[in-house]
């Protein structure tokens, strides 16, 4: 992998008040994965990957032209 940055496309959203996300199977898969390995909730893991991949600049946004 040549670059360790997450793209994603980039569109306007209205946030969710309520926090409820709903995630693909892939990704509770992956999620469930990394919560049985460090021993916390899913809901401390996701927000913790979400922080994190914000604060350092993980996200690339795509957006079109």
């Amino acid at each position: 992998m040549s670059e360790s940055k997450i793209h994603i496309p980039a569109k306007r959203l209205i946030p969710n008040t309520q926090g409820v996300v709903r995630l693909t199977p892939e990704a509770i898969a992956c999620l469930t994965e990394v919560a049985e390995e460090s021993g916390q909730s899913a809901k401390q893991i996701a927000s913790m990957i979400i922080v994190q991949a914000v604060t350092k600049g993980l996200i690339i946004y795509d957006r079109e032209e």
